[in-house]
């Protein structure tokens, strides 16, 4: 039987537990590096080149190899601890800008062109990690020993459908990751922070008349009962998210259909990424990017800028959201809060994250979290937008 916490529960306070802070060496990071995690979206990086990135507190070089294959290493050279994505680019392995030394893509270095007998066996091995591609996205697995099977993405059928559009994007947002987890099995929030994008606020009530959640084999569902409707989020554990709503467009003012996968990505404590796969119909013309939302947020939150200096941004979804999850500050002290009934769905998805690194610290191992089935959420999709399944 599933495991619940209904909103009919007395409200409480749950104290700030481990699952901050996700560099090398905590539980936390050692959980989230058990699973395959998106770090980059596959067409802005371009055959030949490397670029760096910071994922779970580590300084990792990206690159793309002359075969086309993405590889990640360790961002620094051995040999006098310069940065390698300054480097460049020969078949598949990296040249270190500063004395040459050259790394393949499992890490090893072979070749050292000013030594007159080369030492490269020596040389310490790079930490190299196993990379994969999917749906506009680079992912890598940065745990120990063997990868696990890359999981199936859920709910994106419909992207090799004629016209229907799959979009990836990657943003990075200025708190700490679990603030993005919470902020979307906080329902509530929708009407007020997105009040602007509902296709009918009349027929979403802004306050529903029963909030819960419930354990299930991919992680948890917040189920959020608004008259005879209720709405579901899954959320996929350990830090990916699938939702479908309606909502309308802040540039035309138009309501579309959309679909989604999330992953919040720890690039340190105070900050990650933010990466989206959108799945919507083609009608919709494509988006420009838009300044760096990192930036809106940040001026928002200081009061350089209002509202309504934002108004037009494709990306005012993500720049609503991370207002508010930014305006908490970098970690936000959980001790502090004051928790209802409404946050059934965050307090359920704490109490998950603690059990499971309870269980990892202990030796025990973690759940094998599964994925949805892609049959159950065709069904809930049909029934949101007023069909039979």
């Amino acid at each position: 039987m599933a495991r619940s916490l209904d909103s009919k529960a007395r409200p409480g306070r749950i104290v700030e537990q481990d699952f901050v802070h996700t560099g090398p060496g905590t539980l936390a990071g050692r959980y989230l590096r058990l699973y395959w995690q998106p770090i980059y979206v596959s067409e802005k990086l371009a055959q030949g080149s490397i670029v760096p990135i910071r994922i779970l507190g580590e300084d990792l070089a990206l690159y793309r190899g002359e075969s086309g294959e993405a590889h990640v290493m360790t961002n620094e050279c051995p040999h006098r601890l310069s940065v390698l994505n300054t480097g460049w680019i020969e078949g598949e392995t990296v040249r270190c800008r500063y004395h040459g030394w050259r790394f393949d893509q499992a890490g090893r270095c072979v070749e050292q062109p000013a030594e007159a007998k080369p030492f490269c066996h020596k040389v310490p091995k790079l930490a190299s990690y196993p990379t994969r591609e999917a749906h506009g996205l680079i992912f890598a697995y940065l745990g120990e020993g063997d990868a696990p099977a890359f999981r199936p993405l859920p709910g994106l059928e419909d992207g090799a459908r004629e016209g229907w559009t799959v979009s990836p994007s990657a943003e990075m947002i200025p708190c700490n990751w679990f603030q993005s987890a919470e902020n979307i099995m906080d329902d509530v929030h929708v009407n007020f922070s997105h009040r602007d994008h509902l296709v009918n606020t009349a027929a979403r009530p802004f306050v529903p008349t029963r909030t819960w959640a419930e354990e299930t084999p991919f992680g948890m569902t917040q189920f959020q009962r608004r008259g005879e409707k209720t709405d579901q989020i899954h959320f996929i554990m350990p830090n990916q998210c699938y939702l479908a709503h309606p909502l309308r467009s802040a540039r035309d003012d138009k309501p579309f259909w959309f679909k989604a996968l999330f992953w919040y990505v720890p690039i340190d404590d105070e900050s990650h990424l933010h990466v989206l796969i959108m799945v919507y119909h083609t009608r919709r013309k494509e988006r420009p990017e838009g300044t760096p939302i990192h930036q809106e947020i940040q001026a928002i939150v200081s009061g350089r800028k209002g509202w309504q200096d934002v108004a037009r941004h494709p990306n005012l979804i993500r720049i609503q959201d991370g207002v508010a999850i930014c305006g908490q500050g970098k970690i936000v002290d959980r001790s502090r809060e004051r928790l209802g009934t409404s946050d059934a769905a965050v307090i359920q998805l704490r109490k998950l994250w603690t059990r499971e690194l309870k269980s990892l610290a202990a030796g025990k191992g973690v759940t094998p979290f599964g994925t949805p089935d892609p049959r159950a959420l065709r069904k809930e999709e049909l029934d949101a937008m007023g069909f039979n399944a």
